[in-house]
Order: structure tokens, then C-alpha cells, then sequence
């Protein structure tokens, strides 16, 4: 077991982007540890576990295998598939996400409405794994509708989790609001367990700041990297990191490439896209910047104006 070390920066686990090659690029950065991409217990069980989910390099260690469901069971099975096939360091059980989706089905944040259940699934996770030494890890909100976190947290350390991620969020609040870290403060004054801190962590300054203020073992970066990689870097390194277009479109350049060893190619062409859109947000003329890039009508024209724009070329008269 990799566990964790005070100060890491952790990269968050964000549907359609936290795939391999970005974790490997942002472990190049300097981020410390990676989650996969949140995976459906049942699906696992049902259809096995998708190609796209279930590749990760030793690059991407200490890795957590995300899995979201319902039902004690179904994670405690799907666990125990994802221990024998791939041998993640943590499987994460996801107790955050809110997209309807996910809640139609009661898994994801839909767990915390009832702390006790949330804890029932986390100890059968625990129990399912213990023949295989992998720890459980939980990513949770401040309760669903009410802030609940200190009651969440408690039931899942006693459940067996053995590290927890915190976005200082009520699931209803989405992405919307401050987050308050106030509360991720008062929630590690009383865990056992280390905490991970995460929620509007913009800029490498603020996540020295999310340290101090609340006294984090860990700090977790989610839609910050996606448009600044670099982040990780930064935080490092304790300054600025400028990366213009050319930069960020050899960047692009090395994910899609990594990407072709796991997925067809123009799935990879399909898929990068909406990174290609993060990755330029606030670039001088990114609105053009994205529409040329973009607009590609099939992979091989893709390819080449990533590599135009890699290549620092003069794709625009402005």
C-alpha cells in the first residue's frame, strides 16, 4: 500500500478527462497521487471492467480505482474483480458525484443522505478486500441537502476507510457557491483517518492557503487542471509557470498520443476534444484558437493542427 504523505497534491478523479494519459501527464507535472475516472460497480459485473477504465501504468501509482453503486454487495463484488484483474494501490468508493444519473440510481451522493448506509457499503468493501491487502478510500461531499460531514466521515472511518477526500460542497450545490473550508478544518480536527481537502482550489496559492487554513493532509485539484496542468508544477516549484498556446497544444499533442494505446483512434480524436477546449480557455484568442483546432472534420486533420499549433504556427491572422 502507497500511503499518503503530508503536503501531496492529488489529482481529482473527473469523468471524460482523468484517463490515463492525463493522469501520466499530470504526474509529470508533479502531481502525487491519481484517481481513475468514477466506473459503475454493476457495470463491472455485468460487462466487465471497460478497456478505457481499466488501463493505468506504474506512471500513474498510487492510484485509486474509483467505483460507484448502490448496493453493499454489488461494490463488494465489483471490488474484488477490480483487486484481481488490476491491482490499483486504493479502490475509491465515490460518495460525491450528483449528476442525475448516477442519484436516479441511489449511488454516488445519494449514499450520504444516509450516513449509516454509506458506511454499510464501505465496510463491505473493506472486508471484500482484505484478502488482497488494498485499502479503501471515500470521496464525499458535506452531506447532500444538510451538512452532515462530520456524521459521514465518522461512519466510514468506522467502517474501515482508510482515507478520505473531502469537497467542501453539499451535493446540491453542484459546483455552485464557495466552497467552505471551514469545514474541511473541523472535519480533520476530528478524523481519524487523513483528509484530503478539495474545492476551489484555483491556483497553486491556493492550495498553500488550503493547507494552512485548514490543515489538510493532502490537497486535491479537479477543474484547475484541466485548463493549467501546470498547477502541479507550479506548487512545486512555488512560482508561475506560463505555458501559451504552443505549450498547451503539445501537451494535447502528447495525451492523444498516449491515448492511442487504449483506445481506437478516433475514439482518442472524439474524446480529446472537450480537453482541447479546457486546455485554451483564457488563451489569447482561444475562442479562434478552438474553433480551428476543433472544427476538424475527421482524426488525421486533427493530428495536424495539434501539431501546426504545437509547432507554433501562425494559424490565425490577428
Amino acid at each position: 500500500m502507497k500511503g499518503l504523505k503530508k503536503g501531496e497534491l492529488v489529482l481529482a478523479p473527473m469523468a471524460s478527462y482523468t484517463h490515463s494519459a492525463f493522469r501520466r501527464l499530470c504526474r509529470r507535472l508533479g502531481a502525487d497521487r491519481t484517481y481513475t475516472e468514477l466506473v459503475s460497480a454493476r457495470g463491472i459485473i455485468e460487462r466487465g471492467i471497460p478497456t478505457r477504465y481499466a488501463y493505468f501504468t506504474d506512471e500513474e501509482r498510487p492510484l485509486h480505482f474509483q467505483l460507484f453503486g448502490s448496493k453493499p454487495e454489488e461494490l463488494a463484488r465489483a471490488a474484488v474483480i477490480v483487486a484481481e484483474q488490476l491491482r490499483p494501490d486504493w479502490i475509491d468508493l465515490n460518495l460525491g458525484c450528483s449528476v442525475p444519473k448516477v442519484l436516479r440510481n441511489e449511488a454516488g451522493a445519494y449514499l450520504i443522505k444516509d450516513p449509516k448506509r454509506a458506511g454499510e457499503v464501505v465496510r463491505a468493501m473493506v472486508e471484500a478486500l482484505k484478502p488482497y491487502g488494498i485499502p479503501v478510500s471515500v470521496k464525499t461531499r458535506l452531506g447532500f441537502e444538510k451538512d452532515r460531514a462530520e456524521e459521514i466521515v465518522y461512519e466510514v472511518e468506522k467502517a474501515g476507510a482508510s482515507l478520505v477526500a473531502l469537497h467542501a460542497r453539499l451535493a446540491v450545490q453542484g459546483f455552485r457557491g464557495k466552497a467552505d473550508w471551514s469545514r474541511i478544518a473541523a472535519v480533520k480536527r476530528e478524523a481519524t483517518v487523513p483528509i484530503i481537502g478539495n474545492g476551489d482550489v484555483k491556483s497553486f496559492k491556493d492550495a498553500e492557503r488550503m493547507f494552512e487554513e485548514t490543515g489538510c493532509d493532502a490537497v486535491m485539484i479537479g477543474r484547475a487542471a484541466l485548463s493549467n496542468p501546470w498547477i502541479f508544477k507550479e506548487f512545486k516549484e512555488k512560482r508561475p509557470a506560463y505555458a501559451g498556446v504552443k505549450e498547451r497544444m503539445l501537451f494535447i499533442e502528447q495525451e492523444l498520443e498516449l491515448m492511442t494505446e487504449y483506445l481506437p483512434p478516433e475514439r482518442a480524436c472524439a474524446l480529446i476534444k472537450s480537453q482541447i477546449v479546457k486546455i485554451l480557455k483564457g488563451m489569447p484568442y482561444a475562442a479562434a484558437w478552438k474553433s480551428y483546432v476543433v472544427q476538424a472534420k475527421n482524426c488525421e486533420e486533427l493530428k495536424k493542427r495539434i501539431k501546426e499549433a504545437a509547432q507554433g504556427g501562425k494559424l490565425l491572422q490577428v
